[in-house]
Parts: C-alpha cells; structure tokens; sequence
C-alpha cells in the first residue's frame, strides 16, 4: 500500500554480484520490487540470507494470516511465527500510540473499497456503517506465541507494515555479517541506508523536481502517498489509504508523508512504515503533535496536494 514512485536515489547501484566485497540483487517479494546492495566481505553471503529471510517472512505472513482468520471468533488461540507475532505486537502498541490512525484490524474495510484492484467501488453508506463493526485493535489479541481475532470477519491488514518488518529482517542480517555500507530497499516506498545515502524525495505534482533531500545514515525512510493508487468516481479521487476510524479513503491536503526513523530504535524500519501510514492519516498538524509525544529520534517530511 506504498507508493513504489517516491524515492529516487542519489547513489549508483552496481549490477549484480562482480566483485568478492560487492554484491547487489533484486527480487520481487511481499508484492514489491526489493533490491538489497550489500558491502563488505560478507556481502553475497548477506544478500542471499536477507533474501532467504524475507522469503520465509512473506510465507509466514501469508500462512499465519489465514490461520487467524480462519478462527476468528472460535474462541481459540492459534500458534504464530515469531516473526508475525512481532509485526502484531509492534502494530498494536502504534495503534495506541497514535490513537487509532494505525490499526492492523483495517483488512475488511481495505476490502471493501477495494481501491488498487479490478474491484475498486465506492461503498454505500449502510456498508460502511456495517463494516465499522469489524475494524478496531481491540479485537486482536496476544499471548505469548499466540493470537486470537474475537469477532468472525474481522481482518488484517499488513499494508502498512510488513514491508517495514522486512527491511528489518534484511537490516539485521546484513549487521551480522558486519555490512557497514549499503541498501536495503523495499519498492522505494521503505528503506533502510547502511552507513550514509542521500535520498531525494520526488514532488508528487512534479516528479522531476524534490519535494526534499535526506540524508540519511544508519536510519530508516518509509513513504506513504496518495497519488499513485486511487478510484475516482464523479470526479473525487479516493486514496487507497483508508483512515481506520472512519473505514473510508483519507480526504486531507496531503501528498505524501515521508518519515525518518534512526537505526538505534529497534525495528526502526517497521515503526517508520507504520508512523508513515498514520501521519498520513491525521493529518499535518495533527502528525507533528504525534512525532513529538512518541519521543523517537525521528523526524517527518511532508509533501502537499497543490
């Protein structure tokens, strides 16, 4: 549910894996175009394990999600991987945080609307009214290794922060093979810079122009936008991004919002995803008031509609 269009990078990336200290290589996984560059003397071993990992997270995903679903509202806890525990219980804790403008339960109403797919429609009012029913963190809930959805129906939503969770597992994996320069990058819409990148941020109405330079070092950078998946329908435009208390596209004066997140917060790069998507939702004002009370060595860019 990124944007794969915002981020151009200032930094020339090398084809394949030519030498014995660099190695770069791209794949298509969890629905996006991922490219790991990696430096060291470790590199290919660290590319090809960060590959290994992101395959298995993605399988993870896919299966756990369904094992959930499948006994929502049972009464039962079903088992998880630890990786999507993670992702869960990070998700939960950002929902919190950002009262709501996050939430992982959002999978029904991004069904419903569909925006991105072949089945994209603007809902009636009564369905929105009914689907509200079926969205809301209060109905996951975790043990230990375990999760447990408590109504049939409800759904989840890794949109905005798998592919964060996966920058992560790359990240970590190429720290222990003692990469200290490189890329990992996830579609452009979450990234993660080892050692320093300067990244430009493309104006949504004027892509050869920046919205923004960042330099970035040792940090994460998740963008979210609104302006390359959408449905119009009598002339309005609906985002695919969907506000999850009001189960409908966000209506706002953003384009994009960009956030920045330092390496020395744990899974900085699946907060930077997930604080992307709810500052997106809030709102400018709103998000900044939200970057400060969370006290993250972060920071926010934003891009506005014209």
């Amino acid at each position: 549910m990124k944007n794969f269009c915002l981020i151009i990078f200032t930094v020339l990336l090398i084809a394949g894996c030519g030498t014995p200290t660099t190695c770069e290589r791209t794949e298509i996984l969890m629905g996006t175009v991922v490219t790991l560059k990696a430096e060291g003397l470790n590199a290919q071993a660290a590319v090809d394990e960060s590959f290994a990992r992101i395959a298995e997270l993605e399988e993870n995903i896919r299966v756990d999600v369904k094992k959930i679903e499948d006994a929502a509202g049972s009464g039962a806890f079903v088992k998880i991987s630890p990786d999507v525990y993670q992702i869960l219980e990070t998700a939960q804790i950002y929902s919190e945080l950002t009262d709501g403008a996050f939430d992982v339960t959002i999978g029904a109403a991004v069904e419903l609307w569909g925006i991105g797919t072949d089945k994209a429609r603007v809902p009636s009012e009564a369905e929105l009214a009914a689907v509200k029913n079926f969205v809301g963190r209060e109905h996951l809930h975790l043990r230990s290794d375990e999760a447990y959805l408590d109504k049939r129906g409800v759904k989840l939503n890794f949109g905005g922060v798998g592919k964060g969770y996966g920058v992560d597992v790359a990240r970590k994996v190429f720290a222990r093979h003692g990469v200290t320069s490189g890329l990992i990058d996830f579609g452009t819409s979450t990234i993660y810079a080892v050692g320093k990148k300067r990244i430009g941020i493309k104006k949504p109405d004027a892509p050869s122009e920046l919205a923004a330079v960042v330099e970035l070092e040792n940090a994460a950078l998740s963008t979210s936008g609104d302006y390359e998946k959408f449905l119009i329908v009598d002339n309005r435009r609906y985002p695919h991004i969907i506000n999850p208390k009001t189960c409908a596209p966000v209506a706002g004066g953003l384009s994009s919002v960009s956030v920045v997140v330092e390496g020395s917060v744990e899974n900085c790069a699946t907060i930077a995803d997930i604080l992307s998507t709810a500052m997106f939702v809030v709102g400018k004002e709103q998000a900044e008031t939200f970057i400060d009370a969370i006290e993250l060595p972060a920071k926010i860019i934003f891009a506005e509609n014209p």
